[in-house]
């Protein structure tokens, strides 16, 4: 059996609606490989259970069944529910997962018969025993956190089945653990043979939002899916916002946060020990960098 410590195994599957990309570093190949595995499986799971595209997801159960009775969710449902509110009350109700309503109307999500509801993320109410019901009719949807998510269930797998070093990569969010470090390219979502900006990573997730496929309607007005939750307004003159945090999941979030408040997120990027890297409409990148954290920029 093989004990070089350089040893890399690298395995890429389509999944999240992306392809998820791993890198693991060891000793032993055959563990690598069972590693790698299990991170996939974990991530299989977290799609299974939020997919708000699957009418069988505990998602799409709590959107049909949660204003009627309580739901029963997975512990994993469960966090991201708990972490969701705690986003929303940190930024007042700019992050909000009840903005699915609002992009089934506009066509970026699925119409699955469950009603819109005019609630907001104070309706959602989680109970003991891993139950969570709703005050109000409401469509939740996790696609601005779950990814990120993912990504941390995986190398919390990875980690745990004794990966030295590793890399996950969910198209754009990203999450780099161990020795390595990793030069990550933001591509410009207007231009994607060109580079808005570079970081290097080390011990350090990052994720990526931006305007790439947003509709057109209403007299040629640009309609954006990244939603303020205060005032279900869509972003517009952002295109891209790129978050370096301590883990994915924060980055995610964080990400839809910046694109409604722009320079005025920096308490809460501080809060969370985060950076940002800012692109706008016709000009370039302009970097709200905490010189402390373990993110580097590149030039």
């Amino acid at each position: 059996m093989r004990t070089n410590p350089h040893i890399e195994v690298r395995r890429c599957r389509p999944i999240l609606g992306t392809f998820v990309e791993m890198q693991a570093f060891g000793t032993k190949a055959d563990e690598l490989e069972d590693a790698i595995e299990a991170a996939f499986l974990a991530i299989a799971q977290v799609h299974r259970l939020m997919s708000f595209h699957d009418p069988e997801s505990e998602v799409s159960r709590m959107n049909r069944d949660a204003c009627y009775k309580p739901v029963r969710v997975h512990p994993w449902t469960w966090r991201v529910l708990k972490s969701a509110q705690e986003f929303s009350r940190n930024t007042d109700g700019i992050f909000d997962i009840t903005m699915a309503g609002q992009l089934v109307k506009w066509n970026y999500l699925p119409r699955y018969g469950a009603r819109f509801g005019r609630g907001n993320w104070r309706d959602i109410v989680l109970e003991a025993a891993g139950r969570v019901r709703f005050r109000r009719p409401l469509l939740v949807d996790f696609g601005g956190i779950a990814k990120g998510f993912a990504v941390d269930r995986a190398v919390e797998i990875l980690k745990r089945k004794r990966v030295i070093t590793g890399i996950v990569n969910a198209g754009g969010d990203l999450r780099v653990f161990g020795s390595a470090s990793q030069l990550v390219h933001v591509r410009h979502p207007k231009q994607p043979n060109r580079a808005a900006g570079a970081v290097r990573l080390r011990e350090r997730a990052i994720a990526t939002s931006g305007i790439y496929f947003a509709r057109t309607k209403n007299r040629g007005r640009c309609i954006s899916p990244l939603l303020n939750g205060r005032t279900s307004r869509a972003a517009r003159e952002l295109i891209s916002v790129t978050v370096a945090a301590e883990n994915c999941m924060t980055a995610d979030a964080l990400t839809k946060v910046v694109f409604a408040l722009r320079e005025q997120a920096a308490p809460l990027l501080a809060r969370y020990s985060a950076d940002a890297l800012l692109l706008e409409q016709g000009g370039g990148p302009s970097w709200m960098f905490d010189p402390t954290c373990e993110t580097s920029r590149e030039t």
